[in-house]
């Protein structure tokens, strides 16, 4: 071998060995973090478990990031960690340390919140300016507590803005109603669950039944009340003595009337529906009148 070949495999060899004496043992760096925690080095015990983490990942890395997170007030952070380290509870190490876990966890749960948003399908929404998605979101929205700007939009609709107040430990539930930009009502989504609704030609002639029906047990009670008029208590015209005389010849003639019409307008309505045409009709009924109104 020459001088050259030996020079460079002796400083490959040095370099090799110098990486391996960085690379420092896992159980050195939780030891070296602990440490660091009781000085009140926070912030440089939770990088050293990071690094005790990404050279071997265990339950007890991720408790060690997840408490020193929790005392940071990084609540976010610790609540994922914590949560992954407690989902491991045959773990030794997580079993001794169970009650500091669920504490710190408990009170990181404290500080976050959920956000249930519901909505036109399809809507884009954001949170404080990050985008979440489009409606309908897979699961509620976790964030810590605090005021937030919840924005949404859809083609065809005028943009959403509105302010959410997000409780720690608490879901709140927001319902976006978006607004058609031409300013016309936006048809409601179908539920297919629904019962289907009935056709014009249907209601058209449902309507006239109705009315015909109606208009005869009117006409026919206007005749007995014409009838009836001057008719005493004893069957004659004489008034006499016999009781008191009926007057219904005005009301007998207002229904009468009423009944006819309406019976008319039912017969129409039913001559419609049988030429499918389109009409709405608009029925009002006082006890003096019947109104009607409509467009064919």
């Amino acid at each position: 071998m020459s001088r050259a070949a030996l020079a460079a495999f002796t400083a490959l060899m040095t370099f090799s060995a110098g990486a391996r004496a960085r690379e420092v043992d896992p159980d050195a760096l939780i030891a070296q973090g602990l440490e660091l925690r009781r000085a009140g080095k926070s912030a440089e015990a939770l990088e050293l478990f990071r690094k005790a983490h990404q050279q071997a990942p265990s339950p007890r890395t991720l408790g060690q990031m997840g408490l020193v997170e929790a005392s940071l007030g990084r609540w976010l952070d610790a609540d994922g960690h914590l949560s992954a380290s407690t989902a491991t509870p045959d773990d030794a190490w997580v079993r001794k340390n169970r009650p500091f876990l669920d504490q710190a966890l408990e009170r990181a749960r404290m500080h976050i919140g959920e956000l249930v948003i519901s909505g036109r399908p399809g809507a884009a929404v954001s949170l404080a300016g990050t985008a979440l998605g489009v409606l309908p979101l897979a699961a509620p929205v976790r964030s810590l507590e605090g005021n937030y700007a919840l924005s949404a939009s859809a083609d065809g609709f005028k943009p959403f803005s509105t302010n959410v107040v997000i409780k720690g430990g608490a879901r709140t539930a927001v319902a976006i109603v978006l607004e058609p930009i031409d300013g016309a009502a936006a048809a409601p989504a179908k539920d297919p669950f629904s019962a289907p609704e009935a056709p014009p030609s249907s209601t058209k002639r449902g309507a006239g039944l109705t009315l015909v029906a109606a208009g005869v047990v009117a006409l026919a009670w206007g005749i007995v009340w014409i009838e009836l008029d001057s008719h005493n208590t004893c069957g004659s015209l004489q008034a006499g003595s016999c009781g008191t005389v009926y007057d219904t010849r005005a009301a007998g003639w207002i229904l009468t009337a009423g009944g006819g019409a309406a019976a008319l307008a039912g017969g129409a309505l039913l001559v419609s529906a049988l030429h499918a045409s389109n009409s709405d009709l608009t029925v009002a009924i006082s006890p003096s009148s019947l109104q009607l109104a409509g467009r064919f």
